[in-house]
């Protein structure tokens, strides 16, 4: 057994050999596929795809993905080091002790940094200090971000650190003005009594690589003879992996068959830097950008050619290298082209009819999401065979955008339907990776309440938390009763 490499330049390629694979079912027909992918947009596509190939019988088109998991990165490292929903180092558990040792910490010399930043020791009347002191549940939880950060990304410094010396994780002098956060840290893993994240991951690769599977999920499970993992797993679409992880993954790959199916921009440059993906190196020392022709793969290709460097420490098998697509005689073709040749752009004038690639200029959020919507509409309805599930959206802040699409798109039985109102209004549309507390209406008002404990309180957000729906469903509040609220609190001043 070894990690499989599958790289296509397509990822409908990728997607269709994914298929391949998972229609050779596993000997126990009550064991589950595990696919591990980068994001629950990915996620979505890619059972639409597989529905496509898994399942279809004479009719066509009546397939359906079933038994198999998907997992986040994150799930599936946790489920190997034995800490799938309970770990104290995720950042969401590990905000509180840290605020604990923060508290306990902002009179120490080294923490003069941090309390300055938070507003410790000054006057209390001072309307910025009482500001700063307001930020503490926010700077915890950044802070915790940044040690699980740390622990996936360099987990070489958190052992430096734990082990009293003050690096940069990569054999330098850790900077003065952020030697409070070694201190933090030390100060933390004394707190803790549970093993920190690089000493939990180094134990878990002995253990895996020395198939020591009884005592790998004995706090998960009663019986411990073997992973909770099928004799297969496959990770689908990720443009990145830390250090780490690829670790973990080389090691499972001794005991399971770990299928990784990786979706590169240009064949020609993987082939290019194949010579010297040895192992990883310092960004400083990393030359492979020289090496990208193309100024879009040196740009923005970054994660594919550390990922592609990771790669190389650990024992890989090539088994899927697609053949080259070939390219349309289009502007966006001629693009496509560069890109999986390692070229240099050529110049390229659209001839009458390309539009493949087009530019929309707008003033504003909501006129794009209009714009956007016409010409959606016009593409059904040039093309019969397009589907709305062929059609991917991508913007910067899915929060900013998600109002307007859902008010532009899929209501259909608000507008009536038929000939009323925007054909748009017919296309189901589905918002991806946006956050918990925008879909979860308990979960915003946790939140806002977690914002509020840390200071003084304003009228206005007394008010706006009683408004929101899950505190008026709660306490069965009517629109007559938050009025007389209202002028309540306006008397009282």
């Amino acid at each position: 057994m070894t990690l499989r490499i599958h790289r296509a330049d397509r990822t409908d390629v990728l997607a269709d050999g994914l298929a391949d694979l998972l229609s050779s079912p596993l000997a126990d027909p009550f064991a589950e596929e595990v696919v591990v992918v980068p994001a629950r947009g990915v996620e979505r596509w890619l059972t639409q795809r597989l529905s496509q190939r898994l399942g279809v019988g004479p009719r066509g088109g009546d397939g359906v993905c079933a038994g198999v998991r998907f997992l986040t990165p994150h799930s599936l490292v946790a489920m190997l080091l034995g800490k799938d929903r309970d770990d104290p180092w995720h950042p969401d558990r590990l905000v509180w002790p840290l605020l604990e040792v923060i508290d306990d910490s902002l009179d120490e010399e080294w923490c003069a940094t941090l309390a300055a930043h938070l507003g410790h020791g000054s006057d209390p009347a001072d309307p910025a200090a009482v500001l700063r002191r307001d930020r503490r549940y926010s700077v915890a939880r950044r802070l915790a971000g940044l040690f699980s950060s740390y622990a996936v990304q360099r987990p070489t410094l958190l052992t430096d650190w734990r082990n009293g010396l003050d690096t940069d994780g990569a054999g330098g002098r850790l900077d003065h003005d952020l030697l409070w956060q070694a201190e933090l840290w030390r100060a933390l893993v004394v707190r803790s009594d549970t093993p920190p994240p690089d000493v939990r991951h180094a134990q878990t690769l002995a253990r895996l690589r020395d198939g020591l599977r009884d005592s790998l999920h004995d706090s998960l499970h009663d019986r411990g003879d073997d992973l909770d993992l099928p004799p297969r797993l496959s990770l689908f679409g990720h443009t990145r992996l830390p250090l780490s992880e690829v670790e973990l993954l080389g090691a499972l790959g001794e005991l399971r068959d770990v299928h990784l199916w990786l979706p590169q921009a240009s064949p020609a440059l993987w082939d290019a830097l194949a010579p010297t993906a040895s192992g990883p190196v310092s960004r400083d020392e990393d030359d492979s950008a020289a090496v990208a022709v193309h100024p879009l793969l040196a740009s923005l290709g970054r994660d594919a050619r550390e990922l592609q460097r990771a790669l190389g420490a650990i024992e890989t098998e090539a088994t899927l290298e697609a053949p080259v697509t070939a390219s349309p005689d289009t502007v966006l073709g001629g693009l496509q082209a560069d890109l999986r040749a390692n070229l240099a752009p050529i110049p390229r004038e659209a001839t009458a009819g390309d539009d493949s690639l087009q530019v929309h200029a707008c003033h504003g959020a909501a006129r794009q999401v209009d714009v956007l919507r016409e010409v959606l509409g016009g593409l059904l309805d040039d093309d019969p065979t397009l589907e709305p599930r062929d059609i991917l959206v991508m913007c910067p802040d899915i929060e900013t955008y998600a109002p307007l699409i859902q008010a532009g798109f899929g209501l259909g039985e608000v507008a009536g339907g038929g000939s009323q109102g925007h054909p748009a209004h017919q296309l189901r549309v589905r918002l991806a990776d946006r956050a918990l507390s925008s879909t979860n209406p308990l979960l915003a008002v946790a939140g806002r309440l977690v914002e509020m404990a840390g200071g003084r309180v304003s009228a206005t957000e007394v008010l706006d938390l009683l408004s929101s729906a899950a505190v008026r469903a709660r306490f069965d509040l009517e629109e007559d009763e938050l009025a007389q609220i209202a002028m309540w609190v306006d008397q009282a001043g």
